[in-house]
């Protein structure tokens, strides 16, 4: 599947030069001419890596990598400075990768190839991590509820498991919904032991 990759500059040489090296190297290449630009055209077309100039007029590269960054687009930069300092702020803000000019075509793709597999990689793992969080928030829900039925009915946890699951069964609804009832109805009574006479 081509890649698409979304161009950012103030520099009209560098877009079309740059731009046309890309797409003659395989790659689908929006390009935009500003920060806000860019940003308005990841809203309508999210693009797979921006390549996006640190220094332009207006919103600056910097600022929207970090608004990129917020929405889980992945950034190379692109800048004629490669001191420590500009490095840094690129760096901080998440890049991926970073390219300096002039840009020489062949020699930028590795850089961009690596970007792109490296965004692949952390999106998977975000995706790994959403799910272990919902299955500990499961898992902690559920640990809950059982704890509350053993204690309440003097029954052994996996006793109190079983009737759970059986009445989620019953119900055909999933355990984690009967469990965090159960806490919802157990935090409902206990307000009353709280209140003063």
């Amino acid at each position: 599947m081509t890649k698409k990759l979304l161009l950012v500059d103030d520099d009209a040489l560098v877009l079309a030069t740059f731009g046309r090296g890309l797409r003659d190297a395989g790659y689908t290449v929006l390009v935009a001419a500003t920060g806000e630009e860019a940003v308005e055209m990841v809203a309508k077309d999210y693009p797979d890596l921006v390549i996006l100039d640190i220094r332009m007029p207006g919103l600056s590269g910097i600022d929207v990598s970090r608004h990129l960054g917020e929405l889980g687009v992945p950034v190379v930069h692109l800048s004629a400075y490669d001191d420590p300092e500009t490095l840094q702020g690129a760096l901080e803000q998440g890049a991926l990768g970073y390219l300096v000019k002039p840009i020489d075509v062949a020699k930028a793709i590795p850089t961009i190839e690596t970007a792109l597999k490296r965004a692949n990689d952390l999106q998977r793992l975000q995706a790994t991590e959403g799910r272990l969080n919902r299955a500990l928030d499961t898992a902690n829900v559920v640990n809950f509820a059982v704890g509350i039925i053993s204690e309440r009915h003097r029954i052994d946890r996996q006793k109190a498991f079983d009737l759970i699951r059986d009445q989620a069964r019953s119900e055909r609804r999933k355990v984690k919904e009967i469990a965090r009832e159960i806490l919802d109805a157990t935090d409902y009574i206990n307000r009353f032991g709280t209140e003063k006479s």
